[in-house]
């Protein structure tokens, strides 16, 4: 009997035993898919933001390049991402937030306008916080419509962007000191302390911020874009009349309606600016940026180069031999102490470029060459440090800054590309080349950031057009009048 009773309680336990391991593996089970399926959705949530930022800026810059073959997000990113695409299949389509770019002719006007598909959410397999959450992203973003209607020789681009996601990459006007990391604020400190050009400040910081026509004005009325001429101090000699142009640069160059500036950022790759940048009246580009095996992006044209007198002195440069140079006007600038005169200057010039100038002149004689008057480099400079509150970096403007004001000199309207970063922001120095350094888009010997940041200020174009395409809209001085000055 008790081996009886001993024999059925262990088969009971043995039955109750497997029964709960069963029951256990059944809601581990329940529990670890529904578990996984939320790990999904979140990872899918983070995914959408994500695709959702770049689905628009592809979207828009087929706009803008005039792309009529896009039928819809094919970027080859949603070809190869495994985890959206894989997600959208176990779903079935139920969860999705994409965008449609229709193309469609209209009285003769091609109209591209990016679209949102209506979305559908399946409350049975989200849990409802997810259900919430992913239905308000979805009411905001179907508030963002971009639409393009371009006909011939004309174009007309309209944004109405959500400033919430494009708000924080474009470039803030009152950038400081403080957005520096600490070694570039102790390079623009040194270079502070070191003032190699001998800088003597005695203007009046503005206690007011200055609008944009205001500032525009001080431009205009103060900054003397001027090339050498024959008689200036130190070239009044018979051997300098040889050489010299008859004309000043803005005499001879120009009146221009449109004007492109291409910036050599290593931001412009990819950007596909290259027509636009073409179909300006005037294109102005820099040092030894090349176009040929970049046409699609910085375009084909050069009608203007600026030169630093280091590209004319170093021979490894090889200035004489490089066919880069001979097309359109050359312009080469020199820095020259704050308060110098020109005899001061072309005495002890900051790179002695003055012979290999004369031999370029004498090997290319039919080539414009002009020389920039240094005095325009720091009257450029005083405006910029009158409307900062900290000191600048003691040293001249970059080419980019002088050059931008030449071509609002001899332009009715100059779009700057890549002087102000856009959404493609990057170390990268040049476009043709692989160094890498925060500086050259923040500066360090030229008070590249306080450049921009004025440049900003006077923009006439939107924060849309710099995200975008980089691309900053200056009026002409010709354009607008400035009250006179006392």
């Amino acid at each position: 009997m008790a081996r009886h009773r001993l024999g059925t309680v262990k088969k009971i336990f043995f039955f109750t035993s497997c029964t709960v391991l069963c029951l256990s593996m059944v809601f581990y089970k329940i529990c670890f898919r529904k578990e996984n399926l939320l790990l999904k959705n979140r990872l899918n949530s983070t995914e959408s933001e994500r695709l959702r930022h770049n689905l628009i800026h592809w979207g828009v810059q087929d706009i803008l390049r005039g792309k009529e073959d896009v039928v819809g997000p094919n970027h080859e990113y949603f070809t190869q991402n495994s985890l959206w695409k894989s997600f959208e299949a176990e779903q079935k389509g139920q969860i999705y937030s994409g965008i449609i770019l229709k193309n469609s002719t209209e009285k003769g006007f091609r109209k591209s306008e990016i679209q949102f598909q209506e979305t559908t959410v399946s409350k049975n397999l989200l849990h409802p916080a997810v259900v919430t959450r992913h239905l308000s992203r979805i009411q905001q973003l179907k508030k963002t419509t971009i639409v393009s209607n371009t006909a011939p020789k004309s174009t007309k681009q309209k944004f109405l962007l959500n400033k919430r996601w494009n708000s924080w990459v474009i470039w803030n006007e009152d950038s400081s000191s403080n957005n520096l990391n600490r070694r570039l604020q102790n390079v623009k400190n040194n270079y502070v302390s070191m003032n190699k050009y001998a800088v003597n400040f005695t203007g009046k910081r503005k206690l007011k911020k200055l609008s944009s026509k205001e500032l525009l004005c001080e431009l205009k009325q103060r900054v003397q874009v001027a090339s050498i001429e024959f008689g200036d101090e130190s070239f009044a000699t018979p051997d300098w009349q040889k050489y010299i142009p008859n004309k000043n640069l803005t005499q001879a160059l120009g009146p221009f309606n449109t004007c492109a500036v291409v910036a050599s950022a290593g931001s412009i790759l990819r950007s596909r600016l290259g027509r636009e940048i073409d179909a300006h009246d005037a294109v102005l580009r820099f040092n030894g940026a090349p176009t040929i095996g970049f046409e699609s992006d910085v375009g084909t044209r050069t009608t203007i180069r600026i030169v630093n007198s280091q590209v004319l002195s170093r021979q490894e440069l090889k200035f004489h031999d490089n066919t880069l140079y001979r097309t359109g006007s050359l312009l080469v600038w020199d820095p020259s102490p704050y308060s110098a005169n020109l005899t001061e200057w072309y005495s002890h010039p900051d790179y002695n470029f003055f012979e290999n100038y004369k031999i370029y002149r004498q090997k290319n004689p039919d080539q414009p060459f002009y020389i920039i008057n240094p005095k325009m480099q720091w009257q450029l400079w005083n405006i910029m440090q009158e409307n900062t509150a900290e000191d600048i970096q003691r040293n001249p403007p970059s080419s980019g800054m002088m050059g931008i004001l030449l071509m609002m000199t001899i332009c009715n309207q100059t779009d700057v590309y890549e002087f102000l970063p856009s959404r493609r922001r990057t170390d990268l120095c040049h476009y043709y080349e692989t160094f890498q350094d925060q500086a050259c888009t923040m500066g360090a010997y030229h008070p590249l950031m306080f450049e921009k940041n004025l440049v900003k200020r006077i923009n006439q174009g939107s924060d849309e057009e710099i995200y975008t395409q980089g691309k900053v809209t200056l009026p002409g001085f010709r354009t607008f009048q400035c009250p006179k000055t006392e």
